[in-house]
Parts: structure tokens; C-alpha cells; sequence
């Protein structure tokens, strides 16, 4: 986890974070303005907007109002998606200045990804939603992040009328809904404005994303009769194991397999005392 820490990603996600929780308390207590401004104008300033309005506005939580948020703040509001994944371009092909190349993106859905891992009740999606996003920056299947601008997208290319809708495609996906949503709690709520330092400790790596294509863990050896996966998985198959949300469960199949072991060693001391007899 040192390593993780040492290349400071988590480090900016809390920066982020921060100043996205600051900015929705000062709107919601305060009834004040907020000016976001950064070195472009469309990469931070994008993130804390998108952010902050998604701790104030339930609805940006719900699936449809995300994809409005995304359209909103990063695609209308001209956030470079070219310039800053280098799409289309080769590792020594850069057309341009090679610093502008930065996941600004990719940080963003990091960021969501640590509201709805610690607070998944209120988001009607769950982090699968936001890894598909993370994978269809690059992949090209889609052109809804794709171009530099509306322009480029609208007129340049024509990317409405010759691409796929990723919106459309993540809609059509129905493991794609978190089933802890508890829409009429959230909507009750309204806004999401946890304390701050509780926010912070709680970020996490993204294994999912980050951990892709690393070794994948091996099946635990279980006894005879102690069925793995256990049936809270099965039920909510949909759920990644970086969602902070299944602890009763996982503490239920531990004692489970703690009665297991039991029973065995009940067995052993049955067997050793029929010896004994022999």
C-alpha cells in the first residue's frame, strides 16, 4: 500500500474530494456562489463541479441523472477527451505538446467510485457502472467520449450520427443497478454531506480498475459440504468486492466455516476415542 501512497494518487482523490465536499457546503449551508477555476478551465474545475452537485443533488445519483451530469460538465462544458487520452495516437505519435496527456476522467470516476464505496445506499448504480465508463474511454466501441469538443463532435466528425450511444449500451445492463439503492432514502436526504475526515480515510484504491489485469485471486480450499461461493454472493452477483457493504454477510459464511471446522474436529475426537477402545 506504501507504493500505492508513493505515486500520490490517492493523495490528489482526497484533494478532490475535499474541495468538491467544500464546495456543496457552502452552497447548501451557506446560499453561497462558488467559482471554480483552474490552469485549463475544464479539468478540475470539471471534477469539483460534477462532484459537488452529485452531494447535493440526488438526482445526479440515479443513473440517468450521471449521464446528464457527464454531458453537462465534462462533454458541453469542453473538457478535451482527445487531448487529454491521446486517442488515436501512438506511443511516439503524439500530435502536440505530450504533457497534455492526463487521465483527468478516469480521476473523476475514481472519485465517484470512493462516494459509492462508502455510501452505496444512496447511488442507484453500482461501481461496475463506473468501471465499464472507465474501459470505453480507450476501447473506441462508443463516440459519446470521444473529440475535443461539441463542435468536433457535432460537426468535425458527426459522431451522433456514426457511433453508439455508451449511455444507451450501460442502460441496457441490468447488473449495472446497485441492489442496496434505497431511492426513497436518498431522495429524503437530498443532499450527501458526510464529515469531512470520515470521507477522507475511508479512500481506497480502486482494485478493480487499478488491479485489472494483475493476478487474479485463487478459490480458498473449503471444507466437504461448505458451499463457495457462498449464497450471499450468488444473490448479489452484481456487487464488486470492493463495496464496503457486504459485512454481515462475509461475518454470517465466517461462522459458518468456523461451525465446520468444529464438526470436523468433533469427528477427529470420535475417531481417536474408537481407536483408543481398539
Amino acid at each position: 500500500m506504501q507504493l500505492v501512497e508513493n505515486t500520490n494518487w490517492l493523495s490528489m482523490a482526497r484533494l478532490i474530494l475535499s474541495a468538491s465536499r467544500q464546495t456543496a457546503f457552502h452552497v447548501h449551508y451557506n446560499q453561497l456562489p462558488i467559482l471554480l477555476h483552474c490552469r485549463h478551465g475544464w479539468d478540475r474545475a470539471s471534477q469539483v463541479a460534477a462532484l459537488s452537485q452529485l452531494l447535493l443533488d440526488p438526482h445526479y445519483r440515479m443513473r440517468e441523472g450521471f449521464s446528464t451530469l457527464v454531458e453537462k460538465d465534462f462533454l458541453s462544458f469542453g473538457h478535451p477527451f482527445h487531448t487529454r487520452c491521446g486517442h488515436g495516437e501512438g506511443k511516439n505519435e503524439q500530435g502536440g505538446d505530450k504533457g497534455q496527456l492526463s487521465p483527468i476522467f478516469i480521476q473523476f470516476l475514481d472519485c465517484v467510485f470512493q462516494l459509492v464505496n462508502q455510501f452505496p445506499d444512496y447511488f442507484e448504480f453500482n461501481p461496475r457502472y463506473l468501471l465499464l465508463q472507465s474501459e470505453h474511454i480507450y476501447s473506441w466501441r462508443f463516440g459519446t467520449l470521444l473529440c475535443d469538443s461539441e463542435q468536433e463532435r457535432e460537426v468535425v466528425a458527426g459522431i451522433r450520427q456514426r457511433t453508439y450511444c455508451m449511455w444507451e449500451y450501460l442502460d441496457s445492463i441490468p447488473d449495472l443497478i446497485n441492489p442496496v439503492f434505497d431511492r426513497a432514502t436518498s431522495e429524503k436526504a437530498g443532499v450527501l454531506l458526510m464529515p469531512l475526515p470520515m470521507l477522507l480515510r475511508n479512500v481506497t484504491l480502486w482494485v478493480d480498475r487499478f488491479c485489472m489485469y494483475g493476478a487474479k485471486a485463487s478459490i480458498p480450499c473449503t471444507l466437504h459440504g461448505l458451499q463457495y461461493p457462498p449464497q450471499y454472493f450468488l444473490r448479489n452477483h452484481s456487487i464488486l468486492h470492493t463495496v464496503g457493504c457486504g459485512a454481515e454477510s462475509v461475518l454470517r459464511r465466517a461462522l459458518e466455516v468456523a461451525e465446520m471446522w468444529r464438526g470436523t474436529a468433533l469427528n477427529a475426537l470420535k475417531e481417536v476415542e474408537e481407536l483408543r477402545k481398539k
